[in-house]
């Protein structure tokens, strides 16, 4: 018989559930494990025959996965009596192929324990729930909707195979495992073939015995759906009047099963989540870089979204929500399991109790995608700088979709939010995450690092950090506008208006927060679209001066044009990247500034955005207090610019670093000022009955500022 030795690394897939049995794997170092992905998962370690419990030409059943680094010796198995020949053909390892494929039976048969007992448990919690839930109707007084499977449904009824004298025979060989080997095995090698063919016999019989376990169970769950999610709901409805009347925390439990129940997702969606869920909770390296944990990070995070889409949609035909799935929208909550008991129960109250922004500016994801939803904000743009309709024109262009369908999309509000589910939040979810290779979006007590209050980036939170920036460059999100005013005979006015950023929460806790674009679609007067972890680890201060320096810089681009690097044009950008470019030739700079230049461009990898954005922290958090960290030129751009609010001029007036620039400021400002309040003069001069036009009262305040 050709026999083939093969190495298989750790998480190796060997066979997956419905592909045929053509061989047999001896398994001489490391292990497998034999798995559905929930509620079985039986070891194979050295010596096991792997293959030896199905027939030939069967469909495998369940998965086979290294469980370890493993080696295997690996022949064709085209017929029940090339078991015999495995074993025959391999005298020096029958003993220990003998004491395998006995210790594998017994493993098998209290896996098959373990999932009768399950399927019988689920029988009775249905059953115990559907009493429980003609109850709470009448709590709710509601009437309860019937299910006629659940009322028909019938207790599991284990095989009792596990009681047998054929499973007490197979403990027995276990537990005189050692002395067998000694004095049995070793006496001639077909008493090991007669252990293997008795323990593949049964294994047979325990294996189909498995999967008619694990099939009740999948198809229980499938059939019971609709009712588990009309129980969960009534149950977490009742839960809410009960929580409402009490001050003390609530214990969370069956997290998961209220947030499935209430999305209402396909069934398979469903079970497998939960399968990877258990298996990403056991898994004792979460952050591992095999094949295998990539694999099922990026199916976790795919379940997540779907179930996440599903769950909001039906969040919007609905009144009611579950403190679960609102904590789920809000923190990416799904277990309170992998969070924690203490995490929980903070979560739980930052969700009961949260607080909308009063401009409504700062929102987490879940309130920003229901904007969307009603028509009251406009997608994101993705990562080709395509909104919307840009992105409708791509699909129409590549024929991806007809004009007809993309005419019917344009304002398909549910379609919307798909886009920026797809397009902004799951890429904005990893990176402001910042783990960007091992990301899972469930929340785990395993990425908390911080404690909770500590780090906890609420609206009132990003909102005192923004004012303390906007406190200081107070022109940040002021942007000028060009109008006319016909009846007035005025063509070009110029003023600055000031249009605030939308800042949108992730449900993740990370360290990163970044502008994600400048302007909503092409218009220059919408507001800037802003990233932030919701569990803010690092400085939440200074992650948000690094976004407003990252708006200022684009936003100097968009205005700019393709002329932002031109000289010829003043303006943040171009003035910032000839400094930098021509630093070496620049006589205001010093040896040593110049070298602290070279420097900052290393660091920012010749990226002339991240210099900027790394000096205008410094300007913020040190110049604008009096404690000089930049060098001439870079203050005098940052102050013409990014201009300092009149509180921290007047503080820093007798500074000698900052004199001449104010000094040339004022004799700028007073021009504007002069050339504006002549105007203002025209203007009462010709309508001495009529307010000022609001574009011009805006500037006369703005330079009040």
């Amino acid at each position: 018989m050709f026999m083939e030795k093969v190495t298989v690394g750790k998480g190796q897939v060997l066979h997956r559930k419905g592909e045929e049995v053509r061989a047999l794997e001896i398994v001489l170092s490391g292990a497998l494990v034999m798995t559905d992905g929930d509620e079985v998962e039986v070891r194979l370690g050295s010596g096991t025959v792997a293959g030896a419990v199905y027939l030939p030409g069967e469909k495998y059943t369940f998965d086979y996965v290294a469980s370890e680094d493993s080696t295997l010796m690996t022949l064709p198995y085209l017929a029940a009596e090339d078991v015999v020949e495995a074993v025959a053909s391999t005298p020096s390892i029958a003993p220990v192929m003998a004491a395998a494929s006995m210790a594998l039976t017994e493993r098998m048969l209290s896996a098959l324990a373990a999932t009768e007992e399950a399927a019988t448990e689920l029988c009775k919690e249905i059953k115990y729930n559907y009493n429980d839930y003609q109850f709470l109707c009448v709590k709710l007084q509601t009437a309860p909707t019937r299910f006629a499977f659940v009322e028909g449904l019938t207790v599991f009824e284990p095989s009792g195979l596990g009681l047998g004298w054929e499973a007490e025979v197979c403990r027995a060989f276990c537990e005189h495992d050692a002395a067998l080997r000694e004095k049995f095995y070793a006496l001639d090698v077909n008493f090991c073939l007669e252990t293997v063919m008795r323990a593949s016999e049964t294994g047979r019989r325990v294996r189909q015995e498995l999967e008619a376990a694990t099939e009740f169970i999948s198809q229980t769950r499938a059939a019971t759906s609709s009712f588990v999610t009309a129980f969960y709901d009534v149950k977490s409805r009742v839960d809410a009047e009960t929580r409402g009347g009490s001050e003390e925390t609530p214990v969370i439990s069956n997290a998961l099963d209220v947030i499935l129940a209430f999305s209402g997702v396909r069934s398979e969606v469903a079970e497998t989540f939960r399968k990877d869920l258990k298996q990403y909770a056991e898994t004792e390296d979460r952050r591992a870089k095999s094949d295998e944990m990539r694999h099922l990070r990026m199916s976790l995070a795919e379940g997540f979204y779907k179930i996440y889409e599903a769950a909001f949609f039906k969040s919007m035909e609905t009144s009611h929500i579950p403190a679960e799935v609102r904590m789920f929208f809000l923190f990416g909550f799904m277990d309170e399991g992998l969070a924690g008991a203490a995490n929980t129960e903070t979560l739980y109250r930052a969700a009961v109790s949260w607080e909308e922004n009063p401009e409504g500016r700062i929102l987490p994801v879940y309130d920003w995608l229901t904007r969307i939803y009603r028509g009251t904000a406009i997608p994101s743009k993705n990562e080709f700088d395509n909104d919307w309709s840009e992105y409708l024109r791509e699909e129409v262009r590549t024929a991806s979709i007809t004009q007809q369908k993309a005419d019917e999309l344009l304002n398909d509000r549910r379609a919307m939010v798909q886009f920026e589910i797809q397009n902004m939040f799951k890429s904005a979810n990893r990176i402001t995450n910042g783990r960007m290779a091992s990301f899972v979006p469930v929340f785990t007590a395993q990425d908390v690092v911080r404690p909770l209050d500590k780090c906890f980036a609420g609206p009132d939170q990003v909102q005192a950090a923004l004012d303390k920036v906007t406190e200081i460059d107070f022109g940040c999100f002021y942007r000028p506008v060009l109008t006319e005013f016909p009846d007035l005979k005025i063509t070009h006015f110029v003023y600055n208006t000031e249009i605030k950023p939308y800042l949108i929460l992730m449900p993740n806790f990370g360290s990163r927060g970044l502008m994600w674009q400048e302007i909503e679609g092409v218009k220059r007067t919408t507001p800037a679209h802003m990233v932030l972890s919701i569990f803010h680890s690092e400085d939440l201060e200074e992650t948000i001066i690094r976004m407003c320096a990252q708006f200022r810089w684009e936003m100097c681009r968009r205005l700019q044009g393709v002329r932002y690097t031109d000289i010829t044009e003043l303006s943040l950008t171009s003035e910032y990247m000839k400094y930098l470019q021509f630093y070496k030739k620049n006589a205001n700079l010093s040896s040593e500034m110049k070298e602290r230049v070279k420097v900052a461009l290393q660091k920012a990898r010749n990226d002339y955005k991240g210099v900027f954005v790394a000096e205008y922290e410094k300007y913020i958090q040190n110049e604008a207090v009096g404690l000089p960290r930049l060098n001439k030129v870079a203050r005098e751009i940052l102050f013409r610019y990014c201009t300092l609010s009149k509180k921290f001029r007047k503080a820093l007036a007798s500074n000698p670093q900052f004199q001449p620039l104010m000094a040339r400021w004022r004799v700028t400002q007073e021009a504007k000022a002069h050339s504006l309040d002549l105007l203002v003069r025209k203007v009462r001069r010709m309508k001495p009955e009529e307010e000022l036009p609001k574009e011009i009262a805006e500037e006369v305040t703005f330079l009040k500022l």
